[in-house]
């Protein structure tokens, strides 16, 4: 039978890619027929056995889920007979391509990303972006060459993330409690464990081995959660991509033990608190509801600052790592209150029904169907302007937000604003 949508991700980690099945599962329970294919392999892409047990390839295979290789993962998506084609929004050669040969045979297409802050638009003709904010970074900080293709979309749909939603992995059987997930990496069940994010900055940087230290000499778990493509790196050896250029991956540079990769969900859930410096990750951390500790970033600060700032009522700053382990070997982890983890969760997505998986089904359902659905998340119809496109998020950027911008930036953005704002009156 010929799906409705065919998803074809490239760039594929195993800390999400369970988070696509549900996506998955939950187009099918709305009525949709979906066909959803991994890239696996080098240089990013999942590893039978390792992401997933091969045991349980077969059904997945039968309820319209595959991992096939890079190459046949993009043939496929060539030669769709699918209504929607649907693909990620990393930075990736090929994606541009394969958009462009099904939409020349009548296939509609959709991009869905990740993150708040990194969205690589190749083409597709609806895209689907977790808020404004996504579109301010491309715009106005990123500025890359695919930035103004955003403009040329037929529909900006503002879904909010279903990456960011608490989903655990259970692929693995997963840990029936906190004492079983201790267990598996050695931890104390009764002493609080703190997840070290660290991210390309951190790799070389002696704050690795302090952060690590300090949580040791605290007397508490240190949990590890490396960034996506190390554990691509990992998963691949010399025909992956070494991220950060290390020969290996960065807890074994540091003599430390991060947690497997399909255990990530499981240490965001079990975690007392995170301990981020350069990391986007300080917007996730309010859907688990739990507090985050942040260094100063020394790499583009000024970002990370207004990200922090979105998320102030549940995330702590900390001066440097000697302020940690003072912070640490009090044994007194920051608490906060349902309404704090809640603000934060509003800062990262728009108000309104629904959550990230929900917003995303509907927006997919919108663009195969046409029908207007009470769930239908926000959009903005560019018309080729990215006049409008700026405009979504105009009233957003308060005066944090605004700083993480270089000065000649934001004197181009502020005047924008005002220019919009008059035509606007």
């Amino acid at each position: 039978m010929t799906p409705d949508i065919h998803i074809a991700w490239f760039n594929a980690h195993g800390g999400a890619f369970h988070k696509l099945l549900r996506l998955h599962a939950e187009l099918v329970r709305a009525g949709a027929s979906c066909e959803l294919v991994f890239a696996s392999g080098p240089p990013r892409g999942l590893k039978p056995g390792v992401d997933i047990p091969e045991a349980l390839l077969p059904g997945l295979e039968a309820a319209g889920v595959r991992l096939t290789p890079r190459t046949e993962a993009l043939e496929r998506a060539r030669n769709t007979k699918a209504r929607l084609l649907v693909t990620d929004a990393h930075h990736d050669a090929d994606i541009p391509g394969v958009l462009a040969e099904v939409q020349a045979r009548g296939v509609d297409t959709a991009q869905l990303a990740t993150l708040l802050g990194d969205y690589t638009c190749h083409g597709a003709r609806h895209l689907l972006v977790q808020h404004p904010l996504t579109l301010f970074f491309e715009l106005e900080y990123n500025r890359t060459r695919e930035s103004a293709r955003l403009a040329a979309a037929q529909r900006v749909y503002f879904t909010g993330n279903l990456f960011f939603e608490p989903t655990v992995n259970e692929l693995h059987g997963g840990h029936a409690d906190r004492e079983a997930f201790c267990a598996r990496y050695g931890f104390n069940p009764d002493r609080p464990t703190c997840l070290w994010l660290p991210s390309a900055p951190d790799a070389r940087d002696p704050v690795y081995g302090e952060v690590c230290e300090a949580v040791e000499r605290a007397g508490m778990n240190l949990a590890i959660k490396l960034h996506p493509w190390e554990y691509a790196f990992r998963k691949h050896g010399a025909e992956g991509v070494d991220p950060w250029r290390l020969g290996k991956v960065s807890d074994e540079l540091w003599g430390r033990r991060a947690v497997d990769e399909a255990d990530g969900t499981w240490a965001f859930r079990f975690c007392d608190a995170a301990i981020l410096r350069a990391s986007a990750m300080s917007l996730e951390m309010p859907f688990w509801e739990k507090p985050s500790l942040l260094l100063p970033a020394t790499v583009v600060p000024r970002l990370f600052e207004a990200q922090a700032h979105m998320v102030a009522r549940c995330a702590r700053p900390v001066a440097d790592t000697a302020a940690l382990a003072r912070l640490l070997a009090e044994g007194a982890l920051p608490q906060y209150s349902e309404q704090d983890y809640e603000a934060g969760r509003n800062a990262v997505r728009l108000p309104g029904p629904g959550n990230g998986y929900d917003r995303t089904v509907a927006a997919l359902l919108h663009i195969l169907n046409g029908s207007r659905l009470e769930a239908l998340p926000p959009f903005v119809e560019p018309g080729g302007s990215l006049a409008r496109l700026k405009a979504s998020y105009d009233q957003l950027i308060g005066p944090e937000t605004a700083r993480a911008l270089l000065p000649r930036r934001r004197l181009r953005f502020e005047a924008g604003r005002l220019w919009r704002k008059v035509l606007g009156a």
